[in-house]
Order: structure tokens, then sequence, then C-alpha cells
């Protein structure tokens, strides 16, 4: 019913949803609030975002046609990085910032992409059947793994079309038996490329719903999260699917504990009401691609090797799959951890870890070596270090949440972080067993921070009333994520803004962020 109390007929094309959107009836209003929440300056900016995409797709494909439109946030990950893939629970909420797309079908198999940011992201006519012969592969790793998508990566240089396109080629290789249908697309986005919100996620997940609707195909969150995570196999992204995971089932104003193998929502709990989010960009954009996606891959690889030597150890239960599994119970479980863990090679080369596995793990070795290019030597202890103890912190930390532990919640965001910073030195393990150290306090040595990221984490922590500040993302570069008092958010942005972004001449980006709800198609009222 609208504010007059008069029906309003069901809203189809651009035109029509422009129309709501200036009268903005109760039920309209009322969805929003179910999504952003009651704040109203974030329902007046996103209602905003959404007529001027309205307007854009008007402009560009007329108003002929039924329009629908989706939206998919940003995710920040509180606790658990760079372990999704690993088994680790994610403790993740979704923020007021998104991707918006605005489509309808195209009548033929044809996707037609706009952005609003047409500088950054050109408009194409993507024919998929003409880049890619789908039905010549009977799986998505034999695809994916095919020297005709290895081609398409190289030709495309990373251009945005390439992720629609491999979350078109995952649905269609799905769903076999169907031939999809195409759509005219709008998008536009306050999520910034490289910012380590998951934009690409949000981008890909949004691109998937709408292509799930135009072919009237209805499937469960589950396998939503599945095939969207799947397909960056495709762009040679070899992660896990902790960001669609957020980024779908993220609940208003919730903290969401997040399990994989098997994806399960552990646990949905309230944010707390004493803290706010704040991110904050460095000014340095960290793409799934080139130079970062080697970095982020040949980490990955150094998990697999050292997880693969470690199971040859008395100390290892033959029952283990994941590292998550390593988590230990109690202290003599840690004490017989880290006793493992230094029997690891240090800093072995690519030979060295030939010569330590017999030829049946060869052909492991050899495809985790076509991920990235050689570093010379894998920090094998270092890295194993951080997922064992990432893997104990995000286990523990929704609870420490719940029960509003500032103190624990601090050490735990320090230690993480600690164990991403640039220059993180060398664990001593004969002395980490000596002292006894809590696995949450060991912060290993992953090293995807840098040294902007470094010094905005230790900008915001001298802000009294932080309680912890950590990079948001993947890392090496993108944005922070500060976790502050209530009455103290205000000040880590007036802090970063006289510390790092003036003397760097950078334009502030930095804002206080509300926990929304994860990805949805717009309902129209009637």
């Amino acid at each position: 019913m609208s504010n007059n109390g008069k029906q309003i007929r069901s809203v189809n094309t651009a035109k029509d949803w422009l129309r709501i959107l200036d009268k903005f009836p109760t039920e309209l209003e009322s969805q929003f609030q179910k999504v952003y929440g009651s704040a109203q300056e974030v329902i007046k900016e996103r209602r905003n975002s959404i007529k001027r995409l309205a307007e854009k797709f008007e402009t560009e494909y007329g108003n002929r046609n039924e329009m629908s439109i989706v939206r998919s946030p940003a995710r920040v990950n509180l606790m658990g990085r760079h372990i999704d893939h690993q088994g680790g629970f994610v403790n993740t909420v979704a923020i007021n910032k998104e991707i918006l797309l605005a489509f309808s079908p195209s009548g033929d198999g044809i996707i037609n992409i706009h952005n609003s940011d047409s500088q950054q992201f050109s408009s194409h006519e993507l024919d998929p059947s003409s880049f890619l012969d789908i039905t010549a592969y009977s799986d998505w790793i034999s695809l994916t793994g095919s020297d005709e998508v290895k081609e398409l990566n190289q030709k495309t240089q990373g251009d945005w079309s390439l992720y629609i396109l491999a979350v078109y080629y995952r649905l269609q290789l799905h769903f076999s038996k169907q031939k999809l249908k195409g759509l005219d697309c709008f998008f536009s986005g306050n999520i910034s490329v490289g910012s380590g919100l998951s934009s690409s996620s949000a981008l890909g997940v949004a691109f998937a719903k709408a292509l799930l609707q135009v072919n009237t195909i209805k499937i469960s969150d589950k396998l939503l999260i599945e095939l969207t995570g799947e397909s960056e196999l495709f762009l040679g992204f070899h992660g896990g699917k902790g960001d669609q995971a957020a980024i779908v089932s993220a609940k208003k104003g919730n903290v969401s504990k997040i399990g994989f193998f098997p994806l399960n929502i552990a646990e949905n709990s309230p944010f707390p009401d004493n803290l706010k989010i704040v991110i904050a960009f460095s000014g340095l954009a960290a793409k799934k691609s080139g130079a970062i996606k080697n970095e982020y891959n040949q980490r990955v690889a150094s998990y697999k090797i050292a997880f693969e030597i470690l199971k040859q150890f008395k100390e290892i239960p033959d029952s283990t799959k994941y590292i998550r599994d390593l988590t230990p119970k109690n202290r003599q479980d840690t004490k017989n951890l880290l006793t493992a863990v230094a029997k690891l090679p240090k800093l072995p080369s690519r030979k060295d870890i030939v010569e330590i596995f017999n030829s049946e793990k060869y052909d492991m070795l050899s495809t985790l070596y076509t991920t990235h290019q050689d570093p010379g030597k894998y920090d094998l202890i270092g890295t194993v270090l951080f997922g064992l103890s990432e893997c104990t912190r995000s286990k523990l930390f929704h609870e420490m949440l719940k029960s509003n532990d500032i103190d624990k919640i601090r050490a735990t965001i320090n230690a993480s972080h600690n164990g991403d910073r640039l220059n993180t030195q060398p664990m001593n393990i004969d002395t980490l067993i000596e002292k006894d150290t809590p696995m949450t306090e060991i912060p290993g040595s992953y090293g995807c921070s840098t040294k902007d990221i470094d010094l905005m984490v230790d900008i915001a922590n001298d802000v009294p009333g932080t309680i912890g500040a950590q990079i948001a993302g993947a890392g090496m570069g993108g944005n922070i994520v500060v976790l502050a008092e209530r009455n103290a958010a205000e000040g880590v942005l007036t802090s970063l803004v006289k510390k790092y972004y003036q003397p760097k001449n950078i334009t502030p980006d930095a804002h206080i962020c509300v926990p929304i709800s994860g990805a949805s198609i717009l309902g129209r009222p009637k």
C-alpha cells in the first residue's frame, strides 16, 4: 500500500521504478529498513544511488523492457583472514557499500554490460559462445585449467568483462541442459576496486542472481555461494568461498560466523551496540590480478606444501584433512603441534620440496607451481603458523564479541595483523614452546600487508578507544578495518586524515559503516 492508502500497480520498467522511488511508499521504505536498518542517512543515500542507476538504465536501454534491481554488498572480515580455503571460520559483516545492477532480459544469448564508471569499466557486448565452447568440457576444473581459458585471461588482461563471463560459464556448465538467456545490464557501485572489500565477489554474486532470475532458475544460497566461489578459478584465483558466503548470507545488524568443508553458517549474533566499524582506503588498489594474484597463490601453495609435509609426522593424526583440523584444544596439543611445525624445512626451494616428496606427489607439485612464479624460497613455517593460529583465533572470536570481552578482542586482532605485517620477524618455535605461548597469540608470518597499511593500522591503534585495526581483505593494499568504541570512531577518522591522508596528499577515503543485509533482488511493491 502507498502512503495515501491507494494500491500501487506492479513496477516494471525503469520509469516505473523512478516514479516509485520518488514517492517512496511505506512498503518500499519498510523493505529498505529490512536491508539497511533504520539509519535515515543510509536509506537516503542508497535510495538516491538506485534512482541514478535506474536513470542510466533508461537512457541506455529505453523504457520497453521490465527492469529489476539486484544489490550485492561489500563484506568486512573481522577475524579469519587467509584461512577459508583451509577450512577455518570467518567472522563477517556486510556493510553499506554495494554493487548495484539494473537488468532485464536481452531477448537472445547476448550479455550487454555497461557501468556508471565508464572510464574504468568499458562497455561490452558479450556473446559467451564466441569465446569458448564449454560443451567440450565435462567439469569445471578441466575447463578452468585449459589452454583456452589461460589464453582468454591473457587477452583480456583482467578486464571486468571476464568476471561476468566466469560466472556465466560456471552457471551454464552446472545447468548444462538449459541454454541460458542473455541480459541487458547496467552496473554501478561504491566499492572501490582492489579495496579489500570483495568488489569482484560482490560483482559476481550480483550478476549470478540476475542471470538466475532471467532464466527462472531457483537455487539455494549454499549452491549460489559454491558456484560463484568456484567461478574465480576461471580467473586463475585459487582462494576460498568466504567472500561469497559473507555477501550472500549476511543478516542486518549481525556478525556471521561461517565455516567451510562443509559450508555452514555456524552462528549469527548482533553486532555489539557499543562498537563501530571504520574502513579506510590506503590509496593502493589490491586487484586480483598480475603480481598480487601471484603473491596470493604463492601463499596458498605454501599452505598446501606445508600441510602435506606435516601429515607425514607422528604428531599429526591420520584423520586430518584441513589445517583447521589441527586447531589445538589445550596446551599440550599446542606444544605437540609446534613440535611438528618445527620439523618443517626452513625456507626450502622448489627443488628442495620436490626431493622431500616421493613421486606420487609430483603431479600435485606441478599443478601448484603453475599457479605462481617461483619465489625462490617458500616460508612454510611462517605461513602455516599464521594459518594454525588464525584458525584458532577465528574459532573463538565470535564468543569474544558476544561477551564483549574487549581485552581479548584487542589482543586477538593485534596478533592477527602482526602476522600480516610486511616485515614480520621469523618465529623461534623453541621459545614459543618454552614460554607456553597460547596459539591465539602467535602471529606467524603471512606477510600480505604493505608499508602504508601498517602505518594506517598503527595510527588507528594510537587513538584512545580503538579496539583493533587490521587489513580488510586478502591484503597487499586496499582498506584497513578498524573496530572502535562507539565514541572513538570519529576520532579514528580525524587521526587518519591528519596523520595519513594529508601528509601523503591523498583525498581522504574513510567511513563509519553499518552492518546490513546480504545480497538480494529488490522486490517490486504492488
